[in-house]
């Protein structure tokens, strides 16, 4: 009679999570290419299963190394296969230990951003500026959060001398976290004004939050870029023993600058150590982006840069994605500014279009994440888009809804606003559109062009 034989499949587990210094090793192997989502796989990467409410990445393992990871990151033995499975005990805390332990590794400048509105229009103008004279590499989009920034600060190289990190917050002690990882060594914050407040609760919420980053730079001996015209941040820079201050009013700022019109571009006038340089036309408009080419053009002399380059750099940034754009067709032109809202960026919007004359036409969307101040601030810039007699305002949301009251243009959607466009087409050859994100208001653009 044969004799069975039992064999049996032994599956290692290791131990011990790996060390931050052995996963960057890793990582380092893998060309410093980091992916976190299976639809993105890059060949040859190092990817990290993240979890959320709805999802978790460890189930994920297995087909991310199918399409070509070289390692994943787990924080679930009972996947782990072989070799290529890394196990740390939560992988997003891997990975942002992972993404400060290889900034404190990079010889690279960190410029941090953060602050209430511009905030990645300044990102994209500081970038331009920079590498005007120099080599930077900025946050990808919008990617500004506590996963965001890991990733960010993963894909800066000793190829570049600055990093320029942006720094999103929507609720207390987000920043903090953010800064901590990025211990920058330079930063601005562009403003402080309305934003988040289901999150912040008021202004002075705010303030507290977007003060870290100032915070981080006195308690790391670092330099800061100060809009002296917004109180809260002209308050905040009496603490520095470094800091380059710009603005329009401030009579103390180091940079200035003075505006000779606004729209639809800004013609724009700027005096340094005295003199004067301009006035240049530059490829964006209203007051408020004035605000956000003078942060990158202090940066970019901060850096190092001639005072010129970085102001033709700036000048010559167009933007795009929806911010600030203008999209032209034959017989209109569209200030399409509709990438996310607040009630501080919506006046400021607001305002800046009314100086192009009462003869335009304006769509405004919900501005969301406002809590219990939802409605008293949209009835606050419904009212102030009234006083301002645009010859068309139409609004969509139910928060618009609700603060128009009789007014017969506003809309419960931004769709129920499309159907009511297509059979009533707006008129106006200047069209502002401004809403947040979520209201999705470039669903309205096919029939306005």
């Amino acid at each position: 009679m044969a004799r069975a034989t039992l064999i049996l499949t032994i599956i290692f587990y290791p131990m011990l999570p790996i060390s931050t210094e052995k996963l960057h090793q890793h990582y380092l192997a893998c060309s410093s290419n980091v992916c976190t989502d299976t639809r993105n796989i890059i060949p040859g990467s190092i990817f990290f299963c993240l979890k959320g409410g709805n999802f978790n990445g460890n189930l994920f393992a297995e087909e991310a190394l199918l399409k070509g990871a070289s390692y994943v990151v787990v924080d679930d033995k009972s996947v782990i296969r072989d070799e290529r499975y890394l196990w740390v005990e939560d992988v997003l805390s891997a990975l942002q230990t992972l993404s400060h332990y290889h900034r404190k590794q990079l010889p690279v400048k960190i410029l941090g951003i953060g602050g209430s509105n511009g905030k990645t229009t300044t990102k994209e103008l500081t970038l331009c500026v920079i590498n005007a004279f120099s080599k930077a590499k900025a946050t990808a989009g919008n990617l500004n959060n506590h996963i965001g920034v890991p990733l960010t600060l993963l894909g800066f190289t000793e190829e570049i001398n600055v990093g320029i990190v942006e720094m999103g917050t929507n609720h207390p002690g987000e920043m903090k976290v953010l800064c901590d990882l990025s211990e920058p060594d330079l930063g601005i914050v562009t403003n402080v004004g309305k934003e988040h407040l289901e999150g912040f609760k008021d202004l002075e919420g705010i303030a507290r939050e977007e003060s870290e980053l100032y915070l981080n730079l006195i308690q790391h001996d670092g330099f800061a870029l100060v809009n002296l015209d917004d109180p809260w941040l002209g308050n905040m820079s009496k603490r520095f023993k470094k800091c380059f201050g710009y603005g329009i009013d401030a009579p103390q700022a180091d940079l200035k600058a003075i505006i000779h019109r606004s729209m639809p571009q800004l013609e724009i006038e700027f005096i340094y150590l005295n003199r004067s340089y301009g006035p240049f036309v530059a490829s964006i408009g209203g007051t408020y982006n004035a605000y956000n080419m003078l942060a990158a053009i202090a940066a970019g002399i901060s850096l190092g840069g001639d005072i010129e380059t970085c102001i033709r750099a700036a000048c010559d940034y167009v933007p795009a994605n929806n911010r600030s754009e203008w999209k032209h067709t034959n017989n209109r032109s569209i200030w399409m500014d509709a990438y996310n809202a607040n009630p501080s960026s919506m006046e400021a919007a607001l305002k800046s279009f009314a100086e192009m004359g009462k003869d335009g036409a304006v769509l405004l969307g919900d501005m969301l994440e406002l809590g219990n101040h939802a409605q008293a601030e949209h009835k606050a810039i419904f009212d102030l888009a009234v006083s301002l007699g645009f010859k068309e305002l139409l609004v969509c949301g139910p928060e618009f809804k609700q603060a128009a009251g009789s007014y017969p243009l506003a809309f419960e959607s931004t769709n129920a606003l499309l159907s009511w466009i297509e059979n009533n087409p707006v008129s106006s050859k200047f069209v502002l559109m401004k809403g947040s994100r979520g209201m999705k208001m470039e669903f309205l653009l096919p029939v306005l062009e």
